[in-house]
């Protein structure tokens, strides 16, 4: 695993439980509960949407191949 990959887990999860104080101190009955589970849940599309490999895991190599005989 990568160091920058540790570091941004271990910031992710320090302003998630920051965030998640917050709420328990600050949310009054359960609409409150429901709008920080709707910007959870948009967080953590962004963040999955943002992701995009483009490189297999395994192989580290493009999945299609360009050759001098294709009419690119």
């Amino acid at each position: 695993m990568r160091p920058s990959i540790v570091v941004q887990t271990v910031i992710f999860l320090l302003v998630a439980a920051g965030l998640g104080y917050l709420v328990v101190q600050v949310a009054k009955g359960w609409a409150g509960w429901v709008v920080f589970g709707v910007l959870v849940a948009f967080a953590l599309g962004v963040a999955v949407a943002q992701w995009q490999r483009q490189y297999p895991a395994a192989t580290k190599k493009r999945r299609f191949t360009r050759d001098s005989d294709s009419q690119w």
